[in-house]
């Protein structure tokens, strides 16, 4: 699973941010050769929702135990088909259930929309440099 999870961040990546990115910038984010022991760690220390359809995963999002929504990746075939709306909701449960006051995100210029729309309010436009590549994203926060 965790192969077809690295695999489908980096389609999306590749092909749903390319609009909003530059192919060095898609490179940087999303390398071909991603490091698996870096994701197995960092899946051990967060809660990860994964969706599937017909046993094909087609999003995962994880939330880290201070309330950040750290990714949200949908598969670049099963866009605009209510696979992220389903995850963030699945993940909003989950810090209601914890008591969490608001949830944070780091969102890129793709998923802001999306972000706005399930109401998170952008608190900052940040600029920072990731593997090497200048990057704009937007520091978002939600109230629970």
């Amino acid at each position: 699973m965790l192969d077809e999870m690295m695999q489908l961040f980096y389609d999306t990546v590749h092909t749903v941010n390319a609009q909003d990115y530059r192919k060095d910038q898609l490179i940087g984010w999303a390398p071909e050769n991603s490091d698996k022991r870096f994701w197995q760690d960092r899946l051990k220390k967060r809660v990860c929702k994964v969706a599937f359809i017909a046993e094909q995963m087609v999003g995962f999002s994880e939330m880290v135990d201070d309330g950040h929504v750290d990714t949200l990746y949908v598969h670049k075939d099963f866009q605009r088909q209510k696979v992220a709306a389903n995850l963030i909701q699945e993940i909003l449960q989950i810090a209601k259930e914890r008591n969490f006051q608001v949830l944070t995100t780091e969102s890129s210029i793709t998923a802001k929309p999306f972000f706005e729309a399930h109401g998170f309010k952008v608190t900052r436009i940040k600029k920072k440099l990731y593997n090497g590549k200048d990057f704009t994203n937007y520091k978002m926060t939600k109230e629970l």
